[in-house]
C-alpha cells in the first residue's frame, strides 16, 4: 500500500485574450441613432460604419437630467445647471459673463450653492444632442427653461487668438469663437460640480491652463474663475499617449489612432472616407486589427488641447502627419444630413460641412486589446 502524492502547481499558461485598457474617461455617445447617405436621405444603418450604426461609447441615460428646484443635474456627466438657461435676462460680452457668475457666487447663490462658474468648452459641449433637430428645443422638454437657439459663452479663451473665447452654438451644436467684446450675441449659462464623484462620462480637463484679459493679454489668473484658473475636469494620464507600432493608444480615452493621421495621402468626401476605412477593415487590417471605423464627434474632438494651436494637439504628441484641415467624423448633421460633423486639429473648431466636401481621414478603433498570462491552478 501507498499514499499517492497529488501535486497542485501554478502554471502560467500564455493565453491571447482580449484585455480592454479602459481610459481615464468614457466618452459617451453622440445620440445620433439614424443613417443618412450623402444626399441626407435616411438609409439603413447596417455595415455604414456610421455613428448612427456603431453609437460607440456611454449610453446617454434615460432620464437625462433631474430636476432639484432652480436647478437641473445631469446623469451623464454629474453636472449641475441653472435650470433658466437665460438667468440673466438677455446677452453678455465674455467679461460681463464671467462677472455675473461671480456676483451669484459673492450674494445669495442659486440653488443652495455658491460656487458656481461659467461653464469651459467641454463642458458646454456636454449638452449638445448630435441626435436632435434642434439640441436648444430637445433641452427646453428636458426640464430646462429659456435655452436659446444662439452661442453660449464657455470660460475657455481661443489660444490662437486670445481676445477671443469659445463658444457653443445651442440649436444645433457647433463650437466656434467669437471676440469676447461681443455683448449682443451671447448668452450665459451658471454651471457647477455635482454631487457624483464618479458619474458615468466625466469631462476631461480643456488644457487650458493661461489666463487672458479681453484685450488678449495674459493675466494673473487668480480670482478670475476663468478655464485657466479653475482647470475643471479629469486630470490627462502623464504621459497620455502610448506608441505601438504604427498606433498610438490614448491612455486618456482608451482609444486606439493610427500613428499616421494622414494615412490616406490626401483628403477624401464623407462617404470615400468612411469606404476607407472599411478597406482596412476587409483588407490587411492596421496594427494587426480590424475593427477601425471613422471616429464620431465626441471621439474625435477628444484630441484636441485647447491650450495649444496649430496643431491644437497636447504638446509631444506622437502623430505623425497632423493635416492643418479639418478631419471627418462619422457623425452626420441631424438639422441638415446632407453635412456631417469635422474638427479642426488646426485649432480645435467643430462645424458641418457638405458631405461632398473633401478633408482628412482619421481611423480610429476601441480601447487596445492585447495578450495577457493568466494564473490557472492544475491538478
Amino acid at each position: 500500500m501507498f499514499r499517492k502524492t497529488i501535486i497542485f502547481g501554478l502554471i502560467l499558461i500564455f493565453c491571447n485574450i482580449d484585455v480592454a485598457i479602459s481610459g481615464t474617461i468614457h466618452l459617451p455617445q453622440t445620440g445620433q441613432t439614424t443613417c443618412y447617405n450623402t444626399a441626407g436621405e435616411i438609409r439603413d444603418c447596417n455595415g455604414t460604419g456610421q455613428d448612427g450604426e456603431l453609437r460607440t461609447g456611454v449610453a446617454l441615460p434615460d432620464p437625462r437630467f433631474i430636476v432639484s428646484g432652480d436647478c437641473l443635474t445631469d446623469n451623464l456627466t454629474g453636472l449641475m445647471w441653472a435650470g433658466n438657461a437665460d438667468l440673466p435676462g438677455g446677452t453678455r460680452n465674455w467679461q460681463d459673463a464671467l462677472n455675473y457668475v461671480a456676483a451669484i457666487n459673492s450674494g445669495s447663490g442659486l440653488c443652495g450653492h455658491n460656487d458656481w462658474r461659467l461653464p469651459n468648452l467641454n463642458e458646454m459641449e456636454s449638452l449638445v444632442h448630435a441626435g436632435q433637430l434642434n439640441t436648444a428645443a430637445w433641452l427646453n422638454t428636458q426640464g430646462f427653461i429659456n435655452v436659446r437657439e444662439k452661442d453660449y459663452w464657455s470660460s475657455t479663451s481661443y489660444t490662437g487668438a486670445p481676445n477671443n473665447a469659445w463658444v457653443v452654438y445651442m440649436k444645433v451644436g457647433g463650437e466656434g469663437y467669437l471676440d469676447k467684446g461681443y455683448s449682443s450675441l451671447v448668452y450665459v449659462w451658471p454651471v457647477r460640480s455635482g454631487p457624483s464623484p464618479s458619474p458615468p462620462a466625466s469631462l476631461r480637463k480643456t488644457g487650458q491652463t493661461t489666463c487672458y484679459n479681453t484685450a488678449g493679454e495674459i493675466r494673473d489668473c487668480n480670482g478670475t474663475r476663468q478655464d485657466g484658473e479653475l482647470r475643471t475636469g479629469v486630470a490627462w494620464p502623464d504621459p497620455r499617449f502610448i506608441v505601438s507600432g504604427d498606433c498610438v493608444t490614448d491612455k486618456l480615452t482608451g482609444l486606439m489612432w493610427a500613428g499616421n493621421a494622414d494615412l490616406p495621402g490626401g483628403t477624401r468626401n464623407w462617404q470615400d472616407a468612411l469606404n476607407y476605412v472599411a478597406a482596412i477593415n476587409s483588407g490587411s487590417g492596421l496594427c494587426g486589427h480590424h475593427d477601425w471605423f471613422l471616429p464620431n464627434r465626441k471621439e474625435l474632438r477628444s484630441l484636441p488641447d485647447y491650450s495649444q494651436s496649430a496643431p491644437a494637439l497636447p504638446l509631444n504628441h506622437p502623430f505623425t502627419n497632423v493635416q492643418s484641415g479639418y478631419y471627418w467624423s462619422s457623425t452626420s448633421g441631424t438639422s441638415s444630413p446632407e453635412n456631417a460633423w469635422i474638427v479642426s486639429m488646426s485649432v480645435g473648431e467643430v462645424p458641418m460641412s457638405n458631405k461632398a466636401s473633401e478633408y482628412s481621414v482619421w481611423p480610429v478603433r476601441e480601447p487596445l486589446s492585447f495578450p495577457v498570462y493568466l494564473p490557472l491552478i492544475m491538478r
